[in-house]
């Protein structure tokens, strides 16, 4: 049975919009058999990576810092598929998943080589062929300001799997992601002035879980539609609705 491992760094784990997103993609990729699990980064005790190279020099594989690092390593052996989810946070993520991305260091062998141009390191497990699929929503209603969050994660998924065992299979980045929660039935003091549905949103990620785990990818029909605006309207309208929705929401306060 395949394996899917999410790794989702919201600060506000279960309830977060993030979630929304996550949580159907486990769900297609349990209709396609497979087995999944979610690990909430903000549960758990990840500290930040220390430098020493321990990894590398002295217990090859083995991090030297005793936290949950250690089981989750483990499982990642074990696994198949590997999903990165985080809100997006300045630009990029949160300090949650900056500090797991750090700790996969051991998966690490500091020897490098260049593959298609560029430096890579050697796998350790070179049995693996992890595929790894990223997951974000921005409140900001531009596909542009994941540029940075995607830019990171294609040249990280190059520098760990040597260039050819950890392709990024599918992404899911989802901007105006505060939609989400306000379209949600259970919404309550929804800042939309009129009733959004966007139940083929949802589906779609369902979609996307069972093509990755039957097809190895997202499909780029499903891929559009996960990309798909929820609404109907420009930047600049949608600019516009936004500053409304700000404006009472802080006129108590200000």
């Amino acid at each position: 049975m395949m394996k899917v491992l999410a790794f989702q760094g919201s600060p506000r784990a279960k309830n977060s919009n993030t979630n929304m997103i996550v949580q159907p993609f486990l769900e297609g990729a349990r209709q396609a058999g497979a087995s999944t699990e979610t690990f909430y980064l903000s549960k758990l005790k990840i500290t930040p990576c220390q430098g020493c190279l321990d990894c590398w020099m002295k217990t090859p594989g083995i991090c030297s810092l005793k936290d949950d690092m250690g089981g989750i390593l483990e499982k990642i052996l074990e696994s198949d598929i590997i999903v990165f989810a985080t809100p997006l946070y300045n630009c990029t993520m949160t300090a949650y998943m900056k500090a797991f991305i750090e700790r996969l260091l051991p998966l690490e062998n500091p020897r490098m080589k260049i593959i298609n141009g560029h430096p890579a390191h050697v796998m350790r497990y070179p049995d693996k062929n992890w595929k790894w699929v990223l997951i974000s929503n921005a409140a900001r209603p531009d596909q542009k300001c994941f540029d940075n969050l995607l830019d990171g994660f294609q040249r990280k998924s190059h520098v760990t799997g040597g260039g050819l065992h950890t392709p990024i299979v599918g992404t899911i980045l989802r901007v105006s992601g505060l939609l989400m929660a306000a379209a949600s039935e259970n919404a309550e003091n929804s800042i939309l002035p009129f009733d959004l549905d966007i139940d083929w949103f949802f589906e779609a990620c369902i979609q996307a879980g069972k093509e990755v785990v039957e097809l190895g990818k997202i499909t780029q029909e499903t891929h559009e539609i996960l990309h798909r605006p929820f609404m109907d309207m420009k930047i600049e309208e949608i600019f516009e609705m936004g500053s409304k929705a700000l404006d009472v929401l802080l006129a108590d306060i200000e």
